[in-house]
């Protein structure tokens, strides 16, 4: 088995493979005060929770955004297997073609994406990853990152509403009504946040478009998806697990270079 792990800022996505089989899909917070026992524990739990408590370990890639991460989940990985743990990064094959000015400042996770998109995917294609921030990643038509985009990430963005502005109610995201004439503050806040992301990602989408003269597949993943896939008039297709499947691809690539 594979194990492959995506380390978010708030979560941590952990996939098991078997070959290009993806076994189960599980979480776990993101806290860089646990040890690595302790999420050696817990990766044990979630093992025995789908059914691969026994299942060999060969081997464990992983992207972090959190650099402090990186040690604690590599010392948990060595509890469980003495296999290779491969941490995406400077030095390792993606056979991803990257046009930026600083491509090491790129997150491995969108990375991981990327990779995936260049092989699975349409082209061009747009990547658009709604989790702690809106980012969009664009693919031409040769599977070339030419460029990307981040904006603020809807919970954050409502949160940060909550804590600037005195009068406003906090407001847990949830279903707006059908129009965006709101009649309450929360239903306000309801609709500007969910009308409003899915606005904004329909014309940052009309944007690469003219930039890429062609109309881009749109691959949507991040757990906001939920609440901004039916308000966008873009077509999109949602791939939850497209980290974790291109970091099995680039654990492959980088066997087959060994």
């Amino acid at each position: 088995m594979l194990i492959a792990l995506d380390i978010g800022n708030s979560h941590a996505a952990i996939g098991g493979f078997h070959g290009d089989e993806l076994l189960f899909v599980a979480s776990m917070a993101t806290d860089d005060r646990q040890t690595g026992e302790q999420y050696a524990c817990g990766l044990q739990s979630i093992f025995a929770l789908h059914g691969v408590r026994n299942e060999p370990i060969e081997g464990a890639v992983l992207s972090s955004v959190v650099p402090a991460m990186i040690p604690i989940m590599q010392h948990a990985i060595s509890f469980l297997s003495d296999c290779r743990v491969l941490t995406v990064g400077a030095g390792v094959r993606t056979g991803l073609n990257i046009k930026s000015d600083q491509p090491r400042t790129l997150g491995t996770d969108r990375v991981a994406a990327a990779v995936w998109a260049s092989c699975s995917a349409a082209l061009p294609c747009i990547v658009v990853d709604l989790g702690t921030a809106t980012t969009f990643t664009a693919l031409d038509c040769q599977g070339v990152l030419v460029g990307s985009a981040i904006a603020p990430g809807l919970h954050i963005s409502l949160r940060a509403l909550g804590h600037a502005a005195a009068q406003l109610p906090e407001v847990r995201l949830d279903t707006p009504p059908k129009t965006v004439l709101g009649r309450t503050t929360a239903d306000a806040i309801q609709i500007g946040s969910v009308y409003g992301t899915a606005s904004m990602i329909d014309g940052m989408l009309g944007r690469f478009a003219e930039e890429l003269h062609e109309v881009p597949e749109v691959l949507l993943s991040g757990s906001a998806v939920p609440f901004i896939q039916p308000y966008m008039r873009t077509p999109a297709r949602w791939e939850p697990h497209i980290v974790l499947y291109g970091l099995a691809l680039i654990w492959r690539r980088n066997q087959r270079q060994n």
